[in-house]
């Protein structure tokens, strides 16, 4: 960005757009996967989880966040506000991106 102009003041608000995270996290509830992938999408991000999920033919699935550092960080914010174990998941998703 400092290449071609962009002013300075701007750039911290652009950055958290340009850095694309792919975070997997491991036995996430269906019911917990169903929300974060429709969260996620309306993001513009997604969530790759099991087949099973939607019908609940499996409990459980590992799931791919898959999106922009801005749009994960959206997503923390929605499971924050949401039901059951989204405000965990929410933490552990935090706990990733600090060690990338």
């Amino acid at each position: 960005m400092n290449a071609i102009g962009v002013d300075k003041r701007g750039i911290p608000y652009m950055a958290d757009k340009t850095r694309f995270r792919l975070i997997k996290l491991y036995n996430i509830r269906n019911a917990v996967t169903n929300i974060m992938k429709e969260e996620m999408l309306a993001l513009g991000g997604d969530v790759a989880k099991n087949k099973g999920c939607v019908n609940c033919a499996v409990a459980k699935s590992d799931v791919l966040i898959i999106g922009t550092l801005k749009q994960i960080k959206g997503l923390i914010r929605k499971l924050k506000a949401n039901v059951a174990e989204c405000p965990k998941v929410a933490l552990d998703i935090e706990k990733a991106i600090r060690k990338i």
